[in-house]
């Protein structure tokens, strides 16, 4: 689930600049209430606090020391803290001793820049010369996360600016995620996020991270550290505390303090709590009994607002249906976010495209889903469609989200493409063909038959390495006198399969030297014929002529010029054209006579004009086209 809060970055009601004691005093003095409570028993070079646990570093030999009672006892904890103030958040403590960072069981060198979060949940650590820091989870040792700074760490969360007026929260334990409106020149730095405030840099805001309070304005030091519902800074050898659940930002004094150098820290535990080292290196701890209580929550009162959802392709090659989505319970300072509880499924489908919607349907195992994604299954051609709601827990419902449809192919390919050449075929040649699908073409199974010179069309062969293949076309080189037949089916990756295509037939004709001659005829050869040779008719009665051929069609193969004669053209004893072969240019063209019924027997081409017929060949189609 990816919770996502909004919270509006209101107009700016409070501008405070405590950045130093004489600037706040000469305005409006704040009270000063005196000095802390001391802890007794040891004088410290800096100090830490969790609770009831006060650590610290001896004054002379940086060794690392605790007390739970006040003072009345102090336990060495092992090493030293000699580079570097140590850090103590919840039950975690940082060291940095002998050029080694210690936290939970995890090193790191000293030198560089380890951060323990608020909480102590999470660790951060940075080489000099690295453009990002790796986060650590303290209890389990392990690298969870890597952020290029600036960005803050408490408890499980990461806070970090990901973009110009957003500032984002991830919870690197839960993964769920919070976004916050913020101006557009806001960061946020190490230590700035604290309970429920974040103290944002560039552009001094204060925002309430968990809502409801409107964001406000908020200058601070550069030491100033945030606790939970407060921060603190120093301020001309004082500590100034100012109280950030209070509207107008009530502020008090407290100290005297060590200056040089001041060691201060927020209660690592949450508490309303400051530990400091005074002017005679003693722990001291404040107790803010006077800051106001957390804002208090409003009831939520908007329903979630569905960010994104998907159900894959339109158009599925898989009987598999999915859907997704995602919603984020908006907040504003009048309506904080109680989260997202439950979401509702519902689907109606219609079985093909030419039938209506169904009605809807809310299985039961789909309400009052946790999770973000269902599946299911549907036949061919089904078109399902997905709508989703979603209640928050404060019981608000949405609507229902508009319709997400995916539909199961079940429409085959369609044809676009299908091609064979010249029905008669003077050269090489090729079967090709195009299909196009609602998701993708398969694969095709193509079938052929073949006549023999003198015979007819045979059965369709059925070659295996045809079927079921990839290829989108077949070259042959065509054998003189065989008429040679195609079909093309074509098949999706679901198995909706199309029809077999129309035939489509090539021939090659045969030569003239097939045919035998009578009267006065010359074999002569030419660079315009097929085959390279010709007949030439040079008188009228002169012909050629071949025994039982078959087809329904004959194609005359001539050369056509200036000079040239006529002919007729007999199959089985009956006339079935005239060819004239003259023409203003001399060339080679193919003369496809009228379609007759299918017969058999002699072939005769005579001539019947006294100027020369040059034939080239002849061609019998089975099938026409």
């Amino acid at each position: 689930m990816n919770l996502r809060v909004k919270v509006a970055a209101a107009a700016c009601v409070v501008v405070l600049v405590p950045l130093a004691a004489s600037q706040v005093m000469a305005a409006d003095p704040p009270e000063h209430l005196g000095e802390g409570t001391l802890v007794t028993g040891r004088t410290v070079a800096d100090v830490g606090l969790s609770g009831s646990r006060v650590v610290a570093s001896d004054n002379a030999d940086h060794a690392v020391y605790e007390t739970s009672n006040n003072g009345t006892t102090w336990t060495a904890t092992g090493g030293s803290n000699d580079t570097k103030p140590l850090q103590l958040e919840g039950s975690s403590l940082l060291t940095f001793d002998a050029g080694t960072a210690k936290v939970g069981g995890l090193t790191f060198p000293a030198t560089d820049e380890v951060v323990l979060g608020k909480g102590g949940k999470l660790v951060s650590h940075r080489a000099p010369s690295a453009a990002t820091a790796e986060v650590y989870d303290v209890a389990t040792k392990a690298k969870v996360a890597d952020y290029a700074p600036p960005f803050a760490m408490a408890d499980s969360t990461v806070w970090k600016v990901t973009e110009p007026g957003q500032l984002v929260g991830k919870d690197l334990s839960a993964n769920t995620e919070k976004a916050i409106l913020v101006a557009s020149a806001c960061t946020v730095g190490a230590g700035r996020v604290n309970g429920r405030w974040a103290l944002l840099s560039g552009c001094n805001q204060l925002v309430d991270v968990n809502g409801p309070e409107a964001p406000r304005n908020l200058i601070v030091a550069a030491d100033a550290q945030v606790g939970n519902g407060f921060t603190v800074q120093t301020a001309s050898g004082n500590l100034l505390v100012t109280d950030l659940n209070d509207q107008s930002l009530g502020q008090r004094l407290y100290g005297p303090i060590r200056t040089a150098p001041a060691s201060l820290s927020t209660d690592g535990s949450g508490a309303t709590k400051i530990v400091y080292a005074d002017p005679q290196n003693r722990p001291r701890v404040i107790s803010l009994t006077w800051l106001a209580a957390d804002p208090q929550q409003r009831p939520d009162t908007t329903a979630p607002v569905l960010t994104s959802a998907s159900a894959g392709d339109r158009i599925r090659d898989n009987t598999s249906l999915s859907f997704e989505w995602a919603y984020t319970d908006p907040t504003d300072p009048n309506s904080p976010a109680s989260g997202v509880a439950t979401y509702d499924l519902r689907t109606q489908k219609r079985p093909n495209r030419t039938s209506p919607y169904g009605a809807w349907t809310q299985p039961a195992g789909w309400q009052g889903l946790k999770g973000t994604a269902a599946s299911t299954t549907a036949p061919l051609g089904t078109d399902t469609c997905w709508q989703v709601r979603a209640r928050d827990y404060a019981g608000n419902l949405s609507a229902w989200s508009t319709s997400y449809c995916s539909e199961v192919d079940g429409t085959a390919p369609g044809l676009i493409t299908l091609r064979i050449g010249d029905r008669v075929q003077l050269g090489s040649a090729v079967f090709s063909w195009g299909y196009k699908d609602d998701t993708d073409v398969d694969s095709y199974d193509i079938v052929y038959k073949v006549a023999s010179p003198g015979n007819p069309l045979g059965a369709w062969i059925y070659p295996p390495a045809w079927q079921k293949t990839k290829i989108r076309s077949i070259a042959w080189t065509p054998r003189l006198g065989w008429d040679e037949c195609f079909m093309v089916r074509a098949r999706d990756y679901l198995g909706n399969t199309t029809a077999w295509s129309a035939q489509l037939c090539s021939v090659a004709p045969q030569d003239d030297r097939a045919l035998t001659s009578a009267g006065t005829v010359t074999r002569s050869t030419s660079t315009l014929a097929f085959q390279g040779t010709t007949s030439i008719l040079k008188a009228n009665g002169a012909y050629l002529t071949k025994t039982a051929e078959a087809g329904a069609r004959i194609a005359l193969v001539a050369i056509h010029g200036p000079g040239q004669g006529r002919v007729d053209i007999y199959h089985a004893n009956i006339k079935i054209g005239t060819v004239s072969l003259a023409a203003t240019t001399t060339a080679r063209k193919v003369t496809y006579l009228p379609i007759t019924p299918y017969r058999s027997g002699a072939i005769k081409i005579i001539s019947t004009s006294t100027a020369p017929a040059t034939i080239d060949g002849v061609a019998f189609l089975r099938q026409n086209p």
